[in-house]
């Protein structure tokens, strides 16, 4: 009985905890970037890397996160030169916080913009384009954006808790 009422105690003085969107830059930061293939080599095929995510909560939307991703994409097709783009593509999602893997991630997932240089393509760039978006936005949806720490004690008790995720003041809270 003595440690239930330790344990609530505990809980109730740490009942929240706020991941500030410098938090959440720095765990993407060192985490995120990767290299693909998409297509047919010899017919038509990109190879893009997304290397440079930058994060904004509450920005667009009171209830959504948005993510500026950047690509690069060497885009070949047969019997043409293969042409090198910078693809930027402005996503905004709801964050959800799954209680099993003690991480905030993203769910319904929006293309705001995308900006294309260079602008005009010698390609059939809407066949290669598509699939090149849906990857970046495939990755945002399956990697977390920030993960609480065991090494931290507030934010170990809350991942044992089922706690809920709001936004406020440009922060996530997770709170119990």
């Amino acid at each position: 009985m003595f440690y239930a009422l330790c344990i609530t105690f505990i809980l109730s003085s740490c009942a929240s905890y706020s991941v500030t969107e410098q938090d959440i830059q720095k765990y993407l930061d060192d985490r995120s970037g990767f290299e693909r293939t998409v297509g047919i080599k010899g017919l038509a095929h990109a190879n893009i890397k997304f290397e440079n995510v930058k994060i904004g909560i509450g920005r667009v939307a009171n209830d959504r996160i948005n993510l500026d991703a950047d690509s690069n994409a060497l885009i070949s097709v047969q019997g043409q030169s293969p042409q090198q783009l910078q693809i930027k593509v402005n996503f905004s999602a709801v964050p959800y916080y799954d209680k099993e893997e003690g991480a905030i991630f993203l769910n319904d997932l929006n293309v705001e913009d995308i900006e294309i240089q260079p602008s005009a393509l010698n390609l059939p760039s809407k066949q290669l384009l598509s699939p090149i978006i849906e990857m970046v936005g495939q990755y945002l949806l399956t990697r977390p954006v920030y993960r609480l720490s065991d090494q931290d004690f507030k934010q170990s008790m809350l991942k044992t808790a089922r706690p809920e995720l709001l936004i406020k003041n440009h922060e996530l809270v997770i709170q119990i």
